[in-house]
């Protein structure tokens, strides 16, 4: 876990089986747990906002490494659009990750 900070999730995951080249290949996953000083009725606070002693947004972190290079994703949550966005962003992730893993499947299918 981060320093100073709490979680809500943090994982790190390995992308490849014991034995296999790249073997440090990861995905890291790290959603801060921000309950602690959230401002009243879930409103998100931005930096020049007055009355919260502290920048709301939570940190949050998704990585991606194959062994050498890293890919890091950034996601808005400062407002409903963004935070609207960024959601859109994680279901193309999955659903084209879903549709690489069934044309892989199929290339190889007796």
């Amino acid at each position: 876990m981060l320093e100073g900070y709490r979680a809500r999730v943090d994982e790190r995951t390995f992308l490849n089986l014991p034995g296999f080249r790249n073997g440090n290949a990861y995905v890291y996953i790290y959603v801060e747990n921000t309950s602690a000083r959230a401002p009243m009725f879930g409103e998100y606070c931005t930096d020049e906002c007055p009355t919260c002693p502290t920048n709301f947004e939570p940190r949050m972190i998704l990585e991606v490494c194959d062994g050498e290079d890293v890919a890091s994703f950034g996601f808005d949550v400062d407002t409903p659009r963004g935070r609207e966005n960024s959601l859109y962003k994680l279901d193309t992730m999955i659903a084209a990750l879903r549709v690489f893993r069934t044309g892989f499947v199929a290339e190889f299918a007796p």
